[in-house]
């Protein structure tokens, strides 16, 4: 038997389980007695073992597994339909649309292909190579702007390197190759880990700090600095052991030569100067992703960039009765900046005469609505959660484990916690739940809340086994070239990695770079 059709063997029998597997276990969690659960904990984790188990085995699509919370969870009393149905055009879904539909303009005018082929040219032809270059460069930039952002700029990158290097189309191949999938899981792992580095890399990163001085308005404020010197080195071991993971473990990548230089030169020059398409299409990409990096007031230390968006709510103020400009700062987000951008690129001409423009809605059907489907699904069950109260029995039940235990235990079992949970949810929902529970946890043990609270956000950015994991995760799976044992194989190995890594990094390194100590401080009595 082939390898193909084994493959497609094994995904069917996976697929027939998981039609009775899901169902077992929402009926098991729902009817099992003494689970120390209350009726609507039940129904939330029974919803949530049910949507977990079709997504894993893909027992049915995944946009259609995706749609299961937004119908279960009202019709089991846990959110009303209006509640469950918003979360699905949340802002974060938003804001994939428009940076979707951006990224197809990029392929539509073949602005990706050049900027792959200087990528290739400069870095090598050598596939493993090629692979660290995509994870290391995609960490750098997650160091700077959203995650999810990251992967959007680098993915389409990604696929015609992928094209380059393979010397065809590899998106109408039934199968993939090791090498492609190693690239694209690649870029997905290197956005959530470089985010770790700096404040602002990474939703959860800004969430732990606007939780810190909400909950603790005396602790010591924690500048760019002193976050990217107790970070950044962990960082760079993660990035390092993803690679090799990659490349040597999870999938074998062989290292022989794929194309020559002289060819690679050759296709750069058949590519001809840029069409007016072209560059248009690559100042909106430019913009695109200025208008992200620039967005919000950058705290360098001692010194602060100011973002456009304070700017601009005092134009958005302006001749508004009893409004200041501070009420506006907020309105203006990451999805305004994708959605705007993404609508203008239907209204600017290439050529006016013929009626082409930079974008049709032919090119942006090509989206991949099941995957926003999914990023929906994901947040409707982080809702379901903390409508339930399921997040605060997990609190009840991990105080009591972190009991009398040594530092680097209680750190490890936080770590641990957080990186099982965000592989099932947001991980931005899962932070904002889960943090002022170890806050509480932790003045109620008389120890340092940055202890439970630091790590724990950090492991928040480092689920990698499933595609709704994190949303870079998400963006790769939907390119359809990432099998989804492959994604398990190399993202139970990094779940594992980071474990260690930032267990041991942060008992180690961060707390005495920030210093963070065993005991309670004085600052968190107040609480």
């Amino acid at each position: 038997m082939s390898d193909a059709a084994h493959s497609d063997d094994s995904g069917a029998l996976a697929r027939r389980w998981g039609r009775v597997v899901g169902p077992l276990l929402f009926a098991a969690i729902l009817l099992w007695p003494n689970l120390g659960l209350d009726a609507l904990q039940r129904r939330a984790a029974a919803v949530t073992a049910l949507v977990a188990t079709l997504w894993l085995t893909q027992a049915i699509p995944l946009g259609a597994a995706s749609l299961i919370p937004v119908a279960l969870l009202p019709l089991l009393g846990v959110l009303n339909a209006r509640e469950a149905a918003a979360v699905y055009m949340d802002d974060l879904v938003l804001l994939f649309l428009g940076a979707f539909i951006v990224a197809l303009g990029l392929e539509r005018w073949g602005v990706h292909k050049r900027m792959a082929l200087f990528l290739v040219a400069h870095i090598g032809t050598r596939p493993r190579r090629l692979v660290l270059g995509f994870v290391a460069a995609t960490a750098f930039v997650s160091m700077w702007i959203n995650n999810t952002a990251a992967t959007l700029m680098m993915f389409p990158i990604g696929l015609a390197v992928i094209a380059t290097v393979s010397g065809e189309d590899v998106a109408l191949r039934k199968r993939t190759t090791p090498f492609a999938t190693a690239l694209l899981i690649g870029i997905a792992y290197g956005a959530s880990i470089g985010g770790m580095a700096t404040p602002v890399g990474t939703a959860p990163n800004q969430v732990f700090l606007g939780q810190m001085h909400t909950l603790f308005p005396q602790s010591p404020q924690i500048g760019f600095a002193k976050w990217i010197i107790g970070w950044l080195p962990i960082v760079v071991v993660f990035v390092v052991g993803a690679w090799l993971i990659l490349t040597r473990i999870a999938l074998r990548v062989e290292d022989g030569d794929t194309l020559a230089a002289d060819a690679i030169a050759e296709q750069r020059a058949k590519l001809g100067p840029m069409g007016r398409g072209e560059k248009m299409m690559a100042v909106v990409f430019g913009v695109t992703a200025l208008l992200w990096v620039t967005r919000e007031d950058m705290n360098l230390d001692q010194m602060t960039i100011p973002g456009w968006a304070g700017a601009f709510a005092h134009l958005q103020a302006f001749g508004v009765a009893g409004k200041t400009a501070a009420e506006f700062t907020r309105y203006a987000t990451d999805a305004t900046v994708a959605v705007a951008m993404a609508v203008l690129c239907f209204a600017l001409p290439v050529d006016r005469k013929r009626g082409v423009y930079l974008l049709d809605w032919e090119t942006a059907a090509k989206m991949p609505w099941d995957v926003l489907l999914l990023f929906g699904g994901g947040f409707c069950l982080a809702k379901g959660f903390q409508a339930s109260g399921l997040d605060r029995w997990f609190g009840a039940v991990l105080a009591p484990a972190l009991a009398d235990r040594p530092a680097w235990q209680v750190v490890g079992i936080v770590v641990t916690v957080m990186t099982i949970a965000t592989e099932f949810t947001s991980n931005v929902a899962i932070t904002t739940l889960t943090l002022p529970v170890l806050a509480q946890t932790a003045v109620a043990g008389h120890f340092d809340p940055l202890l439970l609270m630091a790590p724990a956000t950090i492991a928040a950015s480092s689920g990698f086994a499933l595609p709704v994991a994190t949303p870079p995760n998400t963006i790769v799976f939907g390119s359809r070239l990432v099998p989804m044992g492959s994604m398990m194989r190399a993202g139970l190995a990094l779940d594992a990695l980071g474990i260690v890594l930032i267990t041991f990094g942060f008992h180690f390194w961060v707390r005495h770079i920030w210093p963070i100590a065993s005991s309670l401080p004085d600052w968190a009595l107040a609480h």
